[in-house]
């Protein structure tokens, strides 16, 4: 091999380096995916919001590569949620599984949304990413955190 390998990127229609922001929102958004998924055995009470999450999680990827409508993502706006961190490390530190993993996914999020906003000042990406499905995003963080506090609170 005397270059690094390069995929064909379906959003810009261009060949990208292997390691692309663009592939690397994808990675992290398939890890919030699955630890949203393990969420749904591990926290029945909640299970269905889980679900909900993750097929809009799996929406927002069918929009972005192939511009598919996105699901409706109001019912985020119904959920619990909490902005600020005053039970991090009560969390980090507790014995609940599902408060922790809860947790982990409210700063998948935050990774996340670091390459959206990323992606979103680059002119072959900026059309699919754009400030509606970030505010989702903001949504999940909170929803994720107060989900993991009320958890070690019960």
């Amino acid at each position: 091999m005397n270059e690094f390998t390069t995929f064909h990127c379906m959003v810009s229609d261009k060949d990208e380096d292997f390691d692309s922001d663009i592939q690397m929102y994808f990675v992290k958004e398939y890890e919030l995916a699955s630890i949203t998924s393990n969420l749904i055995k591990l926290d029945i009470e909640f299970s269905d919001n889980y679900k909900k999450i993750v097929n809009y999680i799996k929406s927002l990827e069918n929009f972005i590569i192939m511009g598919e409508k996105a699901e409706d993502f109001q019912f985020l706006k119904k959920l619990p949620q909490e902005k600020g961190w005053k039970d991090d490390y009560s969390i980090i530190l507790s014995d609940n599984r599902a408060a922790k993993i809860a947790f982990r996914a409210c700063t998948k999020v935050i990774e996340v949304l670091y390459y959206y906003r990323k992606l979103s000042r680059k002119e072959d990406y900026k059309n699919r990413f754009g400030t509606e499905n970030f505010e989702a995003l903001l949504l999940l963080r909170d929803i994720f955190y107060k989900r993991s506090s009320d958890l070690i609170k019960n």
